[in-house]
């Protein structure tokens, strides 16, 4: 039989755009695939919305209460049958390749368990603005925990999994929202081998309401995510420790004093980076000058 893979896509009021995402994936040139939609207690017409494409029998909805993103997930996870299991967010789309490059990957190579590709940031019309987030092809894990850029990009709505990964006990935490999708990286790329794809086969719709612009909550997840990390001794060393935890409280400065418009906030972030690596203090002035 041809290889089966599930996507997955929570969904809380997800209307307006799901249509979008769902097109894009029967649009796929690899055409053997289950979608698993799980609304998340949508009070929209997000139901309705799935329902006008339910003569495509490859498509699956399942209803539960709001429990947040990453119960929706793992809702998804553990009704998949495929034998890869990907990830997409319900108002963001796929290029008609990007099943089809990503398998190509997993199954030629006994080597690699994940796979993840580069990512189109586009408007909420789903035009693209110009900008492609780069992967990184190694040391992936570290690369995560240093924050120096996108290490996978978008991992919720980019990565596809062998289903062994999941077989180990591997979920979204529960406890996270915005920083889920970072930790599920982290954890991935802590126990198995992913592969980077230097092609941009997904398009990220960037909407003006994002989870993303919750500073607060921003704060709490990420620092949770490392707090979690730190606990698993997932950092090689002290020194490697400070200096990524350093980075972590220079973005929430930065965040708190761009987007946040609070100075006060801002200013504690930047000196409990000082305190974790002095020499973040020139990235400091570079930014300022």
């Amino acid at each position: 039989m041809q290889t089966l893979i599930s996507i997955i896509v929570p969904a809380y009021n997800a209307a307006q755009y799901i249509g979008d995402t769902i097109r894009s994936v029967q649009t796929q040139i690899f055409q053997n695939w289950e979608l698993i939609i799980v609304n998340d207690g949508s009070a929209d017409d997000t139901i309705a919305a799935v329902n006008a494409f339910s003569a495509d029998t490859r498509i699956k909805c399942i209803t539960q209460k709001n429990e947040g993103v990453s119960a929706a997930r793992n809702t998804g996870i553990d009704s998949a049958k495929g034998d890869f299991i990907g990830f997409l967010d319900a108002d963001d789309t796929m290029i008609e390749n990007n099943l089809t490059i990503k398998l190509e990957q997993l199954i030629n190579s006994k080597e690699f368990d994940f796979v993840f590709s580069d990512v189109l940031e586009c408007n909420d019309k789903l035009e693209h603005s110009g900008t492609i987030i780069k992967g990184v092809n190694e040391n992936i894990l570290e690369k995560i925990l240093l924050w120096e850029g996108a290490a996978i990009p978008l991992p919720a709505g980019n990565i596809i999994a062998k289903k062994k990964c999941f077989e180990s006990g591997l979920r979204f935490d529960t406890a996270l929202s915005t920083a889920a999708d970072q930790d599920f990286a982290i954890q991935l790329a802590a126990h198995f081998k992913g592969k980077h794809i230097a092609a941009a086969t997904v398009c990220y719709r960037i909407l003006p309401n994002s989870m993303s612009r919750n500073i607060a909550l921003m704060e709490k997840d990420h620092i949770a995510v490392f707090e979690k990390a730190e606990k698993n001794n997932l950092f090689r060393s002290f020194t490697f420790k400070r200096q990524c935890f350093s980075n972590l409280y220079l973005i929430l400065a930065g965040s708190w004093w761009v987007n946040g418009k609070n100075k006060k906030r801002a200013l504690f972030f930047m000196w409990k980076s000082i305190i974790n690596r002095p020499r973040n203090i020139f990235k400091l002035l570079k930014k300022v000058f």
